[in-house]
């Protein structure tokens, strides 16, 4: 199957114009996630921090567990009948793993922040994967992403369906301030901003919480950032969230 190949990419910037590193992973499924590993520690830096105890802290860029989920759920769960590989984009601010092949009917992009059912498209590598513990096959492994991302003080993973693929986003912590210093927000949105950065969405309800202001000017500021594309906006009505933009 010339298409389980997996690609990894170290681009320049935030975009995917310039190349600095690349590599095309072959072999068993196992070994593509151990040298995709191997490419992001390559790729991405470590941080050695002295918080007052006698032994020091050592915190990558990305929380390497949660990427090593991340990678792990697109080799065992991606679509094999498409022709598309899985990949790895790492890029100065962010790293995406994509995978082709959308979510299983009945499992939505919300059910991967709460408890949901394991539904393994690839019956035969997920029981692999089980057996070496690679995967818990409870429905638990985006769960431990989000909790690994929060405990090094990072937002949490995006998960989003992208057309005929699904990709999982990390992004770095840059203060929001610094990040949209120059996009003409004001105070109230940079806090709403800041708030999706560690919750990974917002409702109106929640932004009410947070600033104590009339619901439409609120409803207008949260509308003005998904115009800019700092926010995506999902649902209608009272059901309505929105997520970190690009």
């Amino acid at each position: 199957m010339p298409q389980s190949v997996l690609r990894c990419a170290r681009f320049k910037g935030d975009d995917t114009v310039h190349f600095l590193d690349m590599k095309v992973i072959e072999g068993s499924v196992i070994d593509q996630v151990e040298e995709a590993m191997a490419f992001v520690r390559r790729n991405t830096s470590m941080a050695v921090k002295m918080e007052g105890k006698p032994e020091r802290t050592e915190q990558w860029e990305y929380p390497l567990d949660a990427v090593r989920e991340a990678i792990t759920n697109a080799v065992c769960h991606r679509d094999y009948a498409d022709t598309g590989n899985v990949q790895v984009r790492i890029f100065d601010h962010g790293l995406e793993v994509w995978n082709p092949g959308t979510l299983p009917a009945g499992l939505t992009v919300g059910d991967l922040r709460r408890n949901h059912e394991s539904k393994p498209r690839n019956k035969l590598i997920a029981r692999v994967f089980f057996l070496i513990r690679y995967i818990e096959q409870f429905g638990t492994g985006t769960g431990r992403m989000i909790e690994e991302c929060r405990r090094a003080g990072m937002p949490e993973p995006q998960f989003e369906p992208r057309g005929s693929s699904f990709r999982v986003i990390f992004r770095k912590a840059i203060p929001v301030e610094r990040r949209f210093a120059e996009a003409g927000l004001n105070e109230r949105q940079v806090k709403a901003l800041s708030l999706i950065a560690e919750r990974g969405q917002i409702t109106l309800a929640e932004y009410a919480q947070l600033v104590k202001m009339p619901k439409r000017t609120l409803q207008r500021d949260l509308q003005g950032l998904a115009k800019k594309g700092l926010l995506v906006k999902h649902g209608t009505g009272k059901a309505t969230w929105y997520e970190r933009g690009k």
